[in-house]
């Protein structure tokens, strides 16, 4: 920048050219302040969950499939602002969840494979271990998978039924045991209420 400043100034004032030397600061001075307008006008780009707060979610682009779903415990946050209605993010310390509905699913197996490996793309890691998944106090069943990553581990389950809807959850931690509580889904999908085909 002063750089560019210094190479300005002997352009506009050494050479007589002084309103395009403004013009050209304008020009990189501009899209400067635009941003931080738009930085200051939408606040802070994360959000504290409520303990206990109901959340929502719905299938897109093909409507048909709702979840309702609560986060376990509190110190949930999330970014603040949601470009999505069919999938949501949250953090809590180092523990990052992945919460998405999706609607006419053909194969719920096939569902969890294909999620794993664009989850898995995204971080260097790896998923194996797929079994079949029942959480009893909500009533759903599906495929879990292990992630396992150099320094991180984690989990992904899909719930629904073959045919209609279903709820992802991907569970991504430090560390490098899959099988640690941490990464256990049944705390999330215990409050899943999946509707819709």
């Amino acid at each position: 920048m002063g750089d560019a400043t210094i190479h300005l100034n002997r352009f506009g004032i050494e050479r007589g050219r002084l309103w395009q030397a403004v013009v050209a600061a304008l020009a990189i001075a501009l899209p400067l302040v635009f941003w931080i307008g738009i930085e200051r006008a939408l606040g802070d780009s994360v959000e504290a969950q409520d303990p206990g707060e109901t959340l929502y979610l719905q299938s897109y682009p093909m409507s048909g499939a709702a979840l309702e779903f609560k986060l376990p415990g509190e110190g949930w946050t999330s970014p603040g602002i949601h470009m999505a209605d069919q999938r949501q993010n949250f953090r809590h310390g180092g523990l990052t969840a992945a919460v998405e509905v999706d609607t006419r699913v053909e194969s719920l197996d096939n569902l969890l494979r294909r999620r794993a490996q664009a989850a898995t793309a995204d971080n260097n890691s790896v998923f194996n271990n797929v079994v079949p998944y029942r959480n009893e106090t909500a009533k759903l069943s599906g495929y879990r998978a292990d992630i396992v990553g150099l320094d991180t581990a984690g989990s992904i389950t899909v719930v629904g039924e073959d045919g209609g809807a279903a709820a992802i959850l991907i569970l991504i931690a430090p560390g490098d045991d899959p099988g640690s509580k941490t990464v256990d889904p049944d705390p999330f999908i215990d409050t899943f209420k999946l509707e819709g085909k």
